[in-house]
């Protein structure tokens, strides 16, 4: 396990307890800024509200039509970087069930979580001992939250949210554990096809870069080198020796495609594209990361998220 210390980790890290008070002032006033999690609660069923769109997937996924599924983060933004809305404290308050990543991936909606929590039962699904963190590239000793690009890894995930289910209702335990069983099985069959998939790239050329330090376990599960501009966090600026670094690496390495992403600023994709002009490389397709995409993009889903990377990936390095 990781020894960190959480308290030098990023600026998000420190809330002041003012903040926690203002955010629980205002949660009853104001225009609903995010209405997936602001309406009103079904308490004939249990109310699960999860963080992130991938773990909010998964909720639905087992809950089905017998619990109550509110999802704070929107498709397309960035956790590392979110801005705590004032009604998150009061969809959180009223929570039955709390599904939340860990490791620090949520930053200050964590500590939102931890004040708001009520009598709710809070779940880190990342923060098991079947889930080796790997360490940031770039900050020693952080741990990196992106488990999910490990398909072997979100299926503990699924293994977590179904018992929480099951224990948060027993009156519908066996109904979750049989969505649960059944969306493992779907998570089993993605992981053999993602290997296959990859398998298809000569392993000299199973080089990917990319915007943010996203890809560690999905290339440490699937034998892939992975490198990016920044590290774990979003935050982070990027050193123009790094970029430097990296633009050397993309010719020495002959790497035949870098990757943009969807929810990182356009900055860091600018920076990414120079590389590629600068380096004779191609842009290879943009990668879903830290965040599903809404009902029309090729990624409204885990399941679709991880078929359209590993598609995009293989096609670009083959």
């Amino acid at each position: 396990m990781l020894n960190f210390d959480y308290s030098k980790y990023g600026r998000r890290m420190v809330v002041a307890g003012g903040l926690f008070a203002a955010l629980w002032a205002a949660a009853g006033c104001g225009p609903a800024d995010n209405p997936d999690s602001t309406q009103p609660a079904d308490k004939t069923r249990v109310t699960v509200v999860c963080t992130t769109t991938m773990i909010a997937d998964l909720a639905r996924q087992i809950a089905g039509d017998n619990a109550e599924v509110l999802g704070i983060m929107r498709p397309g933004e960035d956790p590392h970087i979110y801005e705590v809305r004032p009604r998150d404290a009061q969809t959180i308050n009223r929570a039955d069930l709390v599904l939340a990543n860990g490791l620090h991936l949520e930053a200050t909606l964590g500590e939102v979580i931890e004040h708001h929590k009520g009598k709710a039962r809070v779940v880190y699904l990342a923060q098991d001992e079947r889930i080796t963190p790997l360490e940031s590239q770039a900050t020693k000793g952080a741990p990196d939250p992106h488990c999910w690009f490990n398909v072997q890894y979100f299926r503990v995930y699924a293994q977590r949210t179904t018992d929480a289910l099951a224990q948060t209702d027993p009156a519908h335990a066996e109904a979750y554990r049989t969505r649960g069983r059944a969306y493992m099985d779907q998570l089993d069959a993605l992981d053999t096809w993602v290997r296959e998939q990859l398998a298809t790239v000569p392993r000299d050329r199973r080089v990917m870069v990319t915007s943010h330090d996203a890809f560690h376990y999905f290339g440490k599960a699937y034998d892939i080198d992975v490198y990016a501009i920044i590290g774990i966090s979003t935050e982070q600026q990027p050193r123009p020796r790094d970029v430097e670094t990296l633009t050397a690496l993309v010719k020495d390495r002959n790497v035949r495609a870098l990757f943009i992403e969807t929810s990182v600023s356009k900055t860091l994709n600018d920076l990414v594209r120079r590389i590629a002009d600068q380096s004779g490389a191609k842009i290879g397709g943009t990668l879903y990361s830290d965040s599903l995409g809404d009902a029309g993009s090729p990624a409204p889903t885990y399941l679709d998220m991880l078929r359209h990377n590993t598609t995009t990936i293989v096609d670009a390095l083959r």
